[in-house]
């Protein structure tokens, strides 16, 4: 008798709450022989056609370990080698059979769908046993904490993040601090400098001397991170080159080191033999200490001591002055040499000599400037130039007015060349920024010393006050980073120039560099890291972590609490902003305690949910605009961009293609399961190395393959090629300009590399979704902007569809190339017409639905688009090929695709099919995302266009693209009402993502009547509302999208003046556009909201005001809350700019109220209006606006006779009436109590006016 087959042993789904590390268990109810496990992923279904089982496993790929226990041993032992799951890769795994009953799974996901297959050991050999799946043979226990295992192997690498592994033996992204001591070719050049000017007759013997001295410290500087702002003569170039190639600056210290030597040994001869040996023997092998060379100094150049001894007139003395500047160049630029010199006297001397009034010359005045930068990147030389060297008291703060500031504020105010004006400035910010870190400091020392255990004293609360106003000033200086640039007319005619003589100025080598500069993006450059220098050196991190963890945040009570939430609001704020750049994450990487302690002191012990947690960018955004993000969220959101930075450093450790890379990825992989994990991935994209290991890691992946292609490849070089492609996916789908400049440069060789490298699979698995991403990248860098537009314009047309089904890439299409790449026979538009023009004049053109790929290859080329639009001379020559008419066909696809979603979210299965409704949802989830994000660019794009349209003062018609944009609106703003009205505060993504959209189509439509195009926006808007009619043609979906655009157009109402609840509506507004493009573009968005814009609106708008009062007295009495938001927030935001308007607006209803308040009786129609009327009202009088605007309308009368109609119900309620309709009305009337009650309550809250005052007596 031969073996059995193997049957199914076990079938079922594993799921938890949420994503996580987990270790799961099957036991087995009799020993067992498994022969192989089979992973099912989403929706298919087992290669076992007898199983009613559909596979539900998420996430789509991560490592996995699988381990069983064997009887009689005392450890765990692996099933087999730890495991890439992918959907792209076989998911059955072979094993060799082994005889268990107790079986464990390990790995981060939500949900796995196991199938094990094999047999019973009991009936191996005698006869083949068919299990049914309701037998309990098998039971699983899910044991993702209480389950401990320890007798299983260890993990190849613990998932769980330690603080300590920021900082590895190899460091190849560590923070640029300042250097503690001189290092050995500085001390070469000092010593070589100084020993030959001891040399009696220098003048006569070396005359080139100084000028080789200051050759030798020039090139020294300019190769060094010595003075990285004002040492350049392109700023913009040195804030750029963040990091220097260490052996090209090794190489270029040394020559200077040596130019010095070579003067030196052609005079060594000469000066023994006229005035012996004796000490001017010099020798290199072993250099003085840093004290003994700064008394050397001090010798050579006694006027450091004595500023008397110094004559500026003397053309020699002149002479050696800026040599010798020179060198204090040096000494200042290490925090030993730089002590030792103002130590003696050194800087007081340099403030002497800025404030001398005897005329300098640039070049001395540019060394002094110099030196004071380089010494204040140290605290001895801020303290020294501000005059508080030396402390008596470490704890207090010296008063008075400093020298040194006042001298650096005068050459500002002399208007001074850029170059001396501009290192001034950077010198001003740095000293305010010092002074106002040491005033923190004393604050918070006297606050957390002797603190009694019960009580918080007065003087102490004002200790708090004082910290809160520093820490808020700080948290602004420091993220004031980037190049100043040159005002001047010259510098502006330069640059004109320099972009005036590329030979296309729509080319990809034109254009690039304004996505590099582009405003769309959180941070344009690097936090100053002297700043971040002076923060580690003053031990900030460590004294907020001690005022966070005190006694004090659990004592204050009243306004002192509200002090130390604004303290921990702007702590937080300043860590956030660390975590935007290069130089901050490195200097939180580079103290690994200092970043412990913080952390620690704001998670307070307290264990949370550590996969889910706001985004980077929305707790940013939130704190920005005054709203509190919990530490907690902040400390965890650290964390994740720590262990991203952790991880950026060991990949430039790790040797390729090797197991250590894959757990590098997969950890990395891990992280981006969440939308604070991607955000946190982003940070990947300020190493360019290792973003350049990720795109040699796909690169290889053909060569490690070519020998195993007959077993079907490599696994390892398998996993690693998909794990980076996801990981490099993550970074080329944001939506900021600063990723898509940190991929868009190498997008052709990366493109090569995936054709290449793909296996070919007809899945949407990481590699082909990454293809699509990057295609339109490849089109600009190949084609330039014109190209990438006409390729949009063929892909917005639906003309994809005739292409081959295995073509992933349009761009692959030698028609597609021949079009975009036809730049010089065609153009003004004519390409755009030819392709699309049927489709503009079709006046039933409705919209074509786009496949997903379609839309994500628009999407990136719509940002490229968007970002380089800003430039002025880029949006006209758009305009000119025929951008606006691509935005019009891809905004009405949008639409109509929007149209096709369901809104109610109410999935029907068919009959028969296994689709779950959960499913379906997310798949329309999914979709909408993808569409806002293709809709996002696209309206910036337009408004770019659209002001250089309004720059030829020409009058622009396109009622098409008008109807286009109201009916766009139509479709996005019930959606997003339908987001604000089930907000949830973590998970907004999709809020936010509809709110932006919104405000875009908004600032788009704000044109019309702005600059008096045609057709007029209102009319269009309200030409079906008749003001004498009562009742309104408007369903709730177009009452949403008016009342919704309305709102919009004018400024916000001052949300914090709410008295009672913020309407989310007004919250999303104010954190949306920034959450998604970034704080820069809110004002260019938001044009339309300056005050003389505002007035034009209002103006253009009254016409129309009866049409919109019959509008609110129709939806005035809707059930729907976020309606009633919807017009409370139009109404008080203009009452908020004219009153007048509004008084307006709420007369239809007061006449209403004021006729029926009078009459004896009132049909249950007519009392159900007044209740709902009485609840807008309360919601109206929670704005102080809103307040005065009810008290204007005659508020007081209503209330009081509404009053005594309650009144009356009341005491008629114990009564026998036979009549039942009157006994009806008066039950309905005292449902009124209680909005009436908070309309009184409301109306009356505050100290009220004369004439409201009358009112209230009456």
């Amino acid at each position: 008798m031969g073996r059995p087959e193997p049957v199914v042993l076990f079938a079922q789904t594993i799921l938890h709450s949420q994503l996580d590390e987990y270790v799961d268990e099957v036991l087995f109810s009799e020993p067992v022989v498994i022969t192989a496990c089979e992973f099912l992923e989403q929706n298919a279904a087992p290669s076992t056609p007898n199983i009613s089982l559909v596979g539900a496993t998420s996430p789509p790929s991560f490592a996995l370990e699988v381990f069983v226990h064997c009887d009689g041993e005392s450890r765990f032992r692996r099933l087999c080698l730890p495991f890439l799951y992918s959907h792209s890769s076989s998911n059955v795994l072979e094993v060799e059979a082994i005889v268990t009953n107790h079986l464990v799974l390990r790995g981060t996901y939500r949900s796995l769908t196991l199938v094990i297959y094999g047999n019973t050991a009991e009936d191996l050999g005698q006869f083949n046993i068919e299990l049914g799946l309701d037998h309990s043979l098998a039971n699983v226990v899910s044991s993702p904490s209480e389950g401990k295992f320890e007798d299983l192997p260890p993990a190849l690498r613990s998932s769980k993040f330690k603080f300590e592994e920021s900082l590895s033996s190899i460091k190849p992204l560590s923070f640029q601090s300042t250097d503690l001591d001189l290092s050995l070719e500085v001390k070469k050049i000092l010593y070589l400098a100084l020993k030959m000017h001891q040399i009696p007759n220098v003048e006569n013997l070396i005359p080139d001397l100084g000028s080789a001295v200051i050759s030798a410290v020039s090139k020294y500087v300019t190769n060094s991170n010595c003075m990285p702002h004002s040492w350049n003569q392109d700023l913009a170039d040195g804030f750029s080159k963040s990091n220097l190639d260490p052996q090209e600056s090794n190489n270029v210290h040394t020559e200077a080191s040596n130019e010095l030597f070579e003067i030196w040994k052609n005079v060594h001869s000469v000066a023994a033999t006229r005035f012996g040996d004796d000490g001017f023997a010099v020798g290199l092998e072993e250099l003085p200490t840093t004290k003994t060379i700064l008394e050397l100094f001090n010798n050579s150049f006694p006027y450091y001591r004595n500023c008397s001894l110094l004559d500026l007139q003397c053309p020699s003395q002149n002479n050696w002055l800026v040599m010798s500047l020179s060198l204090v160049l040096l000494i200042c630029s290490s925090k030993e040499s730089c002590f030792y010199f103002v130590d003696a006297g050194g800087m007081e001397q340099i403030i002497n000599l800025l404030c001398w009034n005897t005329p300098k010359s640039t070049a001395t005045t540019l060394l002094l400037l110099g030196i004071v930068e380089n010494a204040t990147r140290h605290g001895v030389g801020c303290e020294a130039f501000l005059g508080w060297w030396p402390r008596s008291d470490r704890n207090s703060i010296p008063t008075g007015s400093s020298d040194g500031y006042c001298s650096l504020l005068k050459l500002l105010l002399e208007k001074e060349r850029h170059d001396i004006a501009s290192r001034a400035t950077y010198v001003l910010q740095r000293l305010r920024f010092y002074e106002i870190l040491s005033r923190y400091e004393s604050a918070v020392i006297k606050v957390v010393s002797n603190l009694p255990s019960d009580e918080l004293s007065a003087d102490r609360v004002s200790f708090l006050i004082f910290a809160s106003s520093e820490l808020a000033e700080m948290s602004k200086l420091i993220k004031i980073c980037g190049p100043i640039e040159d005002p001047s007319p010259e510098a502006i005619a330069r640059r004109i120039s320099k972009s005036s003589h590329l030979e296309d100025s729509l080319s990809f080598k034109a254009t690039i560099g304004l996505i590099t500069s582009s405003k769309y993006s959180f941070l344009q450059f690097d936090t100053d890291s002297c700043l971040l220098s002076l923060i580690q050196e003053r031990g900030f991190f460590p004294l907020s972590a001690a005022l966070l963890s005190s006694p004090v945040m659990h004592l204050a009570s009243g306004p002192a609490a509200e002090i130390l939430m604004e303290i921990t609001s702007s702590i937080e704020s300043i860590l956030l902003s660390l975590l935007f750049c290069r130089s901050g994450l490195s200097f939180l990487l580079s103290q690994p305690e200092a970043t412990e302690l913080i952390v620690l002191s704001l998670q307070d012990g307290k264990d949370m949910n550590k996969t889910e947690c706001i985004t980077l960018r929305h707790a940013f955004v939130l704190l920005s605009k005054g709203f509190f993000c919990r530490p907690q969220e902040v400390g965890m959101i650290t964390e994740l961009h720590l262990k991203v930075g952790s991880a950026a450093n060991r990949l430039l450790a790790v040797p390729p293609n090797s197991d250590e890379l894959l757990w590098v990825l997969w950890e990395l992989c891990a992280i981006s399961r969440s939308d604070s994990g991607r955000q946190a991935l982003l940070a990947l994209g300020y190493f360019p190395e290792a973003i350049s290991v990720l795109l040699s890691s796909i690169s290889k992946y053909k060569d490690l393959d070519s020998t195993m292609i007959k077993n079907g490849g490599s696994p390892l070089g398998l996993a690693i090629f998909h794990s980076a492609a996801e990981i490099l996916e993550v970074l080329v789908a944001d939506s900021t300009a600063s990723s898509l400049k940190s991929w868009i440069g190498f997008a052709v060789d990366l493109h090569k590399a995936l054709h290449s490298s793909s296996p070919g699979s007809n899945r949407k698995d990481a590699p082909t979704r990454l293809l699509e991403w990057i295609d339109a990248g490849v089109i600009y860098q190949r084609n330039g902007a014109v190209g990438l537009l006409r390729y949009s314009a063929i892909l917005a047309s639906g003309e994809d569809a005739h292409f081959s089904s295995g073509n992933v890439l349009v761009s692959d299409s030698m028609d597609v190339e021949n079009v975009v790449a036809d730049s010089n026979n065609t153009s003004d538009g004519q390409v755009i017409d030819n392709l699309l023009g049927k489709l503009v004049t079709n006046k039933y053109f409705d919209g074509v639905a786009l496949c997903s790929t379609s839309v994500v290859q628009l999407t990136t080329a719509f940002r490229i688009l968007a970002f380089i639009s800003e430039d002025k001379a880029v949006a006209s020559s758009l305009f000119e090929e025929g951008a606006i008419t691509v935005i019009y066909i891809v905004l009405m696809n949008c639409k109509s695709m929007l149209e096709r979603l369901s809104n109610s979210y109410d999935y029907l299965v068919d009959e028969g099919a296994e689709l779950s409704s959960t499913t379906e949802l997310l798949l329309d989830r999914t979709h909408e995302q993808a569409l806002v994000d293709l809709m996002t660019p696209s309206l910036v794009l337009l408004i770019n266009l659209l002001q250089i349209l309004h720059g030829t003062k020409e009058q622009y018609r396109n009622k098409k693209l008008l109807t286009a944009l109201l009916r766009l609106h139509r479709e996005v703003s019930p959606r997003l009402a339908a987001c604000a009205a089930d907000l949830s505060f973590m998970l907004p993504s999709f809020a936010v993502s509809f709110g932006v959209v919104c405000q875009l189509i908004t600032s788009a439509l704000a044109c019309w009547p702005l600059y008096n195009w045609t057709p007029g926006l209102f009319h269009c808007l309200l030409e079906n509302v008749e003001p004498t009619n009562a009742s309104v043609p408007l369903g709730p979906k177009d009452a949403c999208s008016l009342l919704c655009l309305l709102g919009d157009l004018f400024p916000d109402e001052g949300i914090w003046m709410w008295n009672v609840e913020v309407p989310s509506l007004s919250a999303i507004r104010s954190l949306s556009t920034a959450t998604i493009l970034g704080p820069q573009v809110e004002k260019h968005v938001n044009w339309h909201l300056r005050p003389e814009h505002v007035s034009v609106l209002l103006v253009r708008l009254m016409p129309q005001l009866d049409r919109l009062a019959r509008v609110i007295d129709n939806f005035a009495t809707s059930a729907l809350m976020v309606i009633q938001d919807m017009l409370r927030i139009f109404i008080v935001r203009v009452a908020s700019e004219k009153i007048e308007c509004a008084v307006v607006l709420l007369r239809p209803i007061f006449i209403w109220l004021n006729d029926k308040v009078d009459e004896a009786s009132l049909s249950e129609g007519e009392v159900f209006k007044v209740h709902q009327l009485l609840k807008f009202i309360a919601k109206l009088s929670e704005h102080p606006n809103g307040k005065v605007l009810l008290w204007k309308m005659g508020i007081a009368r209503v209330l009081n006779k509404l009053l005594k109609n309650c009144s009356n119900a009341s005491y008629l309620e114990d009564k026998t009436i036979s009549e039942r309709g009157a006994y009806r009305s008066d039950q309905l009337m005292l449902k009124w109590r209680i909005p009436l009650f908070r309309c009184l309550a409301s109306i009356f809250s505050a100290q009220p006016s004369g004439k409201e005052q009358t009112a209230i007596e009456e």
